[in-house]
């Protein structure tokens, strides 16, 4: 089974508790709670800003051995973030 992710943030979101809300009230197929409730983003964050908040969170991120090994994880986090529909242009 492919797993459904946020288009925002990369969260899963295969369990309900977790899926934000559409303009209905009903729960979200592409958006987690804490991006998407009653059909608009939780918030303006830019590309740059969602990176950096998924990398508060990446347990690889935080014990990186070096800046540079920190550097490496950011470009392959804001290059698989830039692919989700929320970011892709």
């Amino acid at each position: 089974m492919e797993h459904k992710i946020c288009q925002s943030c990369g969260m899963n979101i295969d369990d309900d508790g977790v899926k934000g809300t559409d303009a209905n009230g009903g729960l979200s197929e592409e958006y987690c709670s804490f991006c998407c409730k009653d059909g608009m983003f939780t918030n303006t964050i830019t590309l740059d800003g969602m990176t950096e908040i998924c990398l508060d969170h990446s347990p690889e991120y935080q014990n990186a051995a070096s800046q540079e090994e920190k550097e490496i994880i950011r470009q392959q986090e804001r290059s698989y973030l830039s692919e989700l529909k929320r970011w892709k242009r």
